[in-house]
């Protein structure tokens, strides 16, 4: 007994027919089987590179398709996330990015803003002989491919990405595989919906985790250790002339005073937004606080009006804050440093100043700090530059206020 995969219109998802008015020939057997087998690997894959790798696969070993590259936005740019056909490259963004500086008309970009599928008759020869498409040809050229169509991933009403299929020569898109390359897409944009929805969910139990144990270092720890020091107030003024009293005191009341403000500053890292009353300019206040008192190097903040923002971000730009300063500390031999938080137009900026002694060259890409600010900055579609300034060095990251909440 053959069993007939439809949808929830009880349709054929490859092919929109009734069951009863399914076709039986093997190209469409094999296409119903590569959906159930791309819907088994959503359901189940914990990895989404692995399961939109097998989407990709199961196109190809379905059709006459050459190759496939599924696309996902991501930190601002398109990322290939799932292939088959392609011979592997780490810097395709990178190459992408390229070809769209010198002018090249990107068709699948094209099909991600508008949300409509793109079919482009004999694209290969075209790029090959387009000096634009340079960077690509490669990379484009290896596969054994002619007509080229790209398909939206959308879902509820949001493109996350796009699914690229390269036709092989002599066989032109047709509705038939069209019609599957849609289904197929729609078991992709599930996927990266999925990992993203995962991710975020992640995201959150880790704030909240923090924020519970910032709250309970806070109302129990600290509040015993602050006790502790007024008692060794109390046993130093009672104590008299007894300079080995005395000292013992002294020495109490150093070791509780140094407890409570490595305390206080373990529950601004774990959570600075709950020390803070949740108010990102008054976290960086008492951020800069503590810089100051530890350091000695004066810190000046300034803000805006800061409009309403997710959680998420306010965290990233606290962090971002504080991975400059602790630079600065660190590295700059600096005197006072200035935060300057603004937002105009949806886009929030951060700059972070100082009078040290600069860079004294290009500074490490792979350096964790950096590496970590970078990363905080490109989740919101954003990006970091750090250079000289005349007596010092200055950090300057821009963010996207996202309209959904979601990075």
């Amino acid at each position: 007994m053959t069993e007939v995969i439809t949808n929830a219109t009880g349709t054929c998802p490859a092919c929109g027919r009734p069951p009863g008015e399914v076709g039986g020939s093997d190209a469409e057997r094999r296409r119903l089987a590569a959906i159930a087998r791309a819907a088994s690997s959503v359901a189940d894959a914990a990895s989404l590179s692995v399961t939109l790798d097998v989407v990709a696969r199961e196109v190809v070993q379905a059709t006459h398709i050459a190759a496939v590259q599924i696309l996902k936005v991501e930190q601002g740019t398109m990322r290939v996330v799932g292939k088959a056909g392609f011979t592997d490259a780490d810097d395709f963004a990178e190459r992408l990015e390229q070809c769209r500086q010198l002018g090249a008309r990107l068709m699948f970009v094209e099909a991600f803003e508008n949300q409509k599928r793109i079919v482009v008759p004999h694209r290969k020869a075209a790029v090959m002989a387009d000096p634009k498409w340079a960077p690509l040809h490669q990379i484009m050229g290896a596969p054994n491919w002619d007509s080229f169509v790209a398909v939206p991933l959308v879902v509820r009403g949001r493109a996350v990405g796009v699914l690229n299929a390269f036709y092989s020569p002599g066989e032109d898109p047709v509705d038939e595989t069209l019609e599957f390359l849609e289904a197929m897409t729609d078991q992709a944009a599930m996927a990266v919906d999925s990992a993203e929805l995962l991710a975020q969910s992640r995201r959150e139990a880790q704030l909240h985790e923090r924020a519970r144990l910032a709250r309970e270092l806070h109302d129990s720890v600290v509040q015993q250790v602050f006790s502790m020091r007024m008692h060794a107030k109390a046993l130093r003024a009672k104590v008299g002339a007894s300079e080995q009293v005395q000292g013992v005191a002294d020495e109490l009341l150093d070791l509780a005073q140094n407890a409570l403000a490595d305390l206080r500053g373990l529950v601004l890292q774990l959570h600075p937004l709950e020390l803070a009353g949740r108010d990102l300019a008054g976290a960086l206040r008492t951020l800069a606080e503590s810089v100051q008192a530890a350091s000695g190097v004066r810190i000046d903040i300034a803000t805006t009006e800061l409009p309403a923002m997710p959680t998420e971000l306010q965290d990233d730009v606290f962090r971002i804050v504080q991975e400059a300063l602790n630079n600065v500390v660190k590295h700059a031999q600096a005197t006072s440093a200035g935060v300057t938080v603004t937002v105009e137009g949806g886009k929030l900026t951060v700059q972070v100043t100082d009078d040290g002694v600069g860079l004294a060259g290009d500074p490490r890409p792979q350096a964790l700090g950096l590496v970590s600010i970078r990363e905080r900055a490109q989740r919101w579609s954003g990006n970091m530059r750090i250079g000289n300034i005349t007596g010092g060095c200055r950090v300057t990251v821009r963010m996207t206020i996202p309209a959904d909440g979601r990075p």
